[in-house]
This record gives structure tokens, sequence and C-alpha cells, in this order.
């Protein structure tokens, strides 16, 4: 019942953090991680553009699928060729939602801390004066954090496709892998309210897995959002994660105080 409950509170909260920016004009604090993800996917579209052509080339180079032929032939390789860099652009996606997500939330931390923190003043009236060295030490945190979801999620990322050659339950494989998925990125908002509380990483684990119903309804919204929620999703998703995650521990604190 707890899973379910924190679940549902997790959902609500994205519309909790809507209604929240409007009320305080927050709009400064999502636009700006936004403008700086929106470069980083620009280059990271850029980028992968040139190095899948020039990949793609060399492997239709090596395959004999460059040169010009005639009849069935040609309608053949144009296939092949479209059928590889599908291939390719597939398994960047992949890469990209289950690695390159980390990226750039180790590059927006420093906005996300600052956001999580405005929101949970507004929330309580308590100050947090700035200090360079506790912003540096939040950062790092922040990226400790998702370099240590990086390879966790990676080792689970493995198992549950080894799970997927074995028969009959190997179907079930991509569901546990979406739901890990969200778990982590769940995890990773969480995580700022928890370091600001001053729990160490440690209690910051024990934390999260004790609300684990909220970590995945926080990363799935996200998720949803980032990647299917066109133009404006990938942009937005962030700040609007990290205000929710910040709500929904807010009340889970006082709930549990009562």
């Amino acid at each position: 019942m707890a899973l379910l409950n924190n679940f549902k509170l997790g959902v609500r909260s994205y519309g909790d953090a809507h209604r929240f920016i409007r009320k305080h004009r927050l709009w400064g604090y999502v636009f700006l991680p936004a403008l700086i993800n929106a470069v980083l996917v620009t280059i990271l579209a850029i980028g992968s553009w040139h190095l899948i052509a020039n990949f793609s080339n060399l492997i239709f180079d090596s395959l004999g699928l460059s040169g010009e032929t005639g009849g069935w032939l040609s309608y053949l390789f144009s296939f092949l060729r479209f059928l590889i860099k599908a291939l390719f652009w597939m398994l960047l996606f992949m890469l990209y939602s289950y690695v390159f997500k980390y990226i750039v939330l180790i590059i927006l931390s420093p906005m996300l801390a600052i956001l999580s923190e405005k929101t949970a003043h507004l929330l309580t009236g308590a100050a947090y004066p700035f200090s360079f060295k506790n912003f540096i030490h939040d950062v790092w945190r922040g990226i400790r954090i998702a370099l240590r979801n990086t390879f966790v999620e990676l080792g689970w990322i493995l198992l549950f496709w080894i799970i997927g050659f074995i028969p009959i339950i190997g179907f079930i494989s991509p569901v546990f892998l979406f739901f890990v998925s969200c778990y982590f990125y769940g995890f990773s908002m969480i995580d700022y309210n928890n370091e600001r509380n001053r729990l160490s990483i440690r209690e910051s684990i024990r934390f999260v897995r004790k609300n684990r119903g909220l970590a995945v309804a926080n990363g799935m919204i996200f998720y949803l959002v980032f990647f299917f929620v066109p133009i404006i999703g990938f942009l937005v998703a962030p700040a609007y994660a990290i205000v929710a995650a910040t709500l929904a521990v807010h009340e889970t604190a006082n709930k549990n105080q009562t």
C-alpha cells in the first residue's frame, strides 16, 4: 500500500510542480536549464549525424554496398543501407536513454541544485545562503550519484539483457528495464533534497529504496515527458522533475512527522 501511495504522490507532484512554478514565477529557473539542454541535444544530434554517416559509409564500403547498381539490386542495396542506418540510430537512442541522460544531468546539476533549494525555500521559508564551498560540494555529490547510478543501472541492463534470451520469461525483460531506468531517474532528482537534509549517500540510498514508488513515478513522468512530448518535453523535463521531487519529498517528510 505504501508503494502505491508513494507512486500516486510521485505522479501527482508533477501537477503540483506546474502550479508551483506558475504561482512563484519560476520560469527563469526552468528556461535556463532548458536552454543549456537544447544546446547539448543540438550538439549531440549534429555529432551523431556525422558519426553515423561516416560509420555507415565505412560499413557500406566494406560490404560492397556503395557502388552503383541497376535493376532490382539497386532497390536491395537501398533497403540494406536504410536498414543499417536505422539500426545505428536505434542503438544510439538506446545509448542516449541509458547513458547520455546522466551526462545531461551532470552538466545541469548546478542549475538543478539551485532550483531545488529555491523550491525548498519557498515551501518552508528556510534560508539557504549561498556558499561556494557548499555549492561545489552539492554539485560534486550530484555527479557522484549520477556516476554511481550509471554503473548500477548498466549492471541491471546487462542482467535483463541476458534474461531476455530465456524462453517465455524473456519477454518481460524490456518492461523491467523501463522501470529500472525510471527508478534511477527519480533517484537522481530526489537526492538533491536528501543532500540538503544532510543525508549521506548511503542514507540517501536507503531513503530512496524506502520510497521507491515515488522514485519510479518521478522518473517515469520525466522519461515520458522528455522522450515523447515533442520539442518542449526534453527542454522542461529536468526542471519540472526537480520541483516535483522537492514537493513530494517535503510532503513525505510532513507525513512522517505526523
